[in-house]
């Protein structure tokens, strides 16, 4: 059963406990940027206290690490991934729709993640995994695998990172052209990326 914060009722208590935290942290996050969120607001918000956050994750700027490995999609990515239909653009049009569903979702943390560089420069700059470069490792392989086999034709990180990017672009700029009808059928949008993609890069 799936509580109304998206966690599984049936984990072990240290699980939902954990869950709930990374839950809160990403609520808090969400609204003051990972900067301004304290791990004293983020406690209250999971309902535990401070000794309980710092139980499960060490400090502050590990719960940020964990909880951008929490939401930042890379294993359901890897779940489409294992499970694409085989032909180009079905495959295409399922890693964006997930991308395109995820970064929606994700909107606020983002933009926060942008006006937060410097200081999310400083956190990941310990870590060996950062969330754009772990979703970015997973598309990469895919394309390798469609240039290796004559479908595409060039750089296989510099298509991940070009079919990242107009999805990327589509959402942050959404607010900015709320009359675009492009905007109005997210099928629609993925469906000309693929086609402006490929016409691109489609192996002669």
């Amino acid at each position: 059963m799936i509580d109304e914060h998206g966690i599984d009722s049936g984990k072990t208590a240290p699980e939902e406990t954990r869950e709930r935290i990374l839950a809160a942290a990403r609520e808090v996050m969400a609204h003051k940027g990972k900067r301004g969120a304290t791990t004293r607001e983020i406690a209250e918000t999971a309902g535990v206290n401070e000794a309980t956050l710092f139980r499960h994750f060490g400090n502050k700027e590990a719960l940020i690490v964990a909880t951008a490995q929490h939401y930042c999609g890379a294993l359901e990515l890897r779940g489409v991934l294992s499970q694409l239909p085989g032909d180009l653009e079905g495959d295409l049009f399922a890693i964006g729709s997930l991308m395109l569903e995820r970064m929606t979702r994700l909107r606020d943390m983002i933009r926060w993640s942008l006006v937060e560089d410097d200081y999310e420069q400083s956190i990941f700059s310990k870590a060996t995994w950062r969330p754009q470069e772990a979703i970015h490792t997973l598309l990469n392989e895919y394309m390798q695998g469609r240039v290796a086999s004559g479908d595409l034709a060039g750089n296989p990180g510099e298509l991940a990172l070009l079919y990242m990017g107009m999805i990327f672009a589509h959402v942050m700029s959404r607010k900015k052209f709320p009359e675009m009808a492009l905007y109005a059928d997210p099928d629609r949008a993925i469906k000309y990326f693929i086609d402006v993609f490929l016409n691109g890069v489609r192996s002669k």
